[in-house]
């Protein structure tokens, strides 16, 4: 965990020493990485459903049958 913060902490200050224009792209870019990473995970997350769905393995019903299988476990 300590090298990891010691990579962060060097990151920060590499980012505190861009001008404030150099930061905003920064931000910029890196919001719109993290956003497509996310669109990716959620992907990802869809075409796996679908398997499980299409080996009969996902369960389907109302959102009051997930509450209620939920609140069974």
């Amino acid at each position: 965990m300590e090298a990891s913060q010691s990579r962060l902490d060097h990151i920060l200050d590499e980012i505190a020493s861009l001008s404030l224009d150099e930061q905003e792209m920064l931000l910029s870019i890196a919001k719109k990485r993290h956003i497509e990473r996310k669109r990716e995970q959620i992907l990802r997350d869809s075409r796996e459903t679908m398997r499980a769905y299409k080996k009969g393995l996902a369960k389907t019903g109302t959102v009051e049958d997930l509450i209620k299988d939920l609140e069974s476990d």
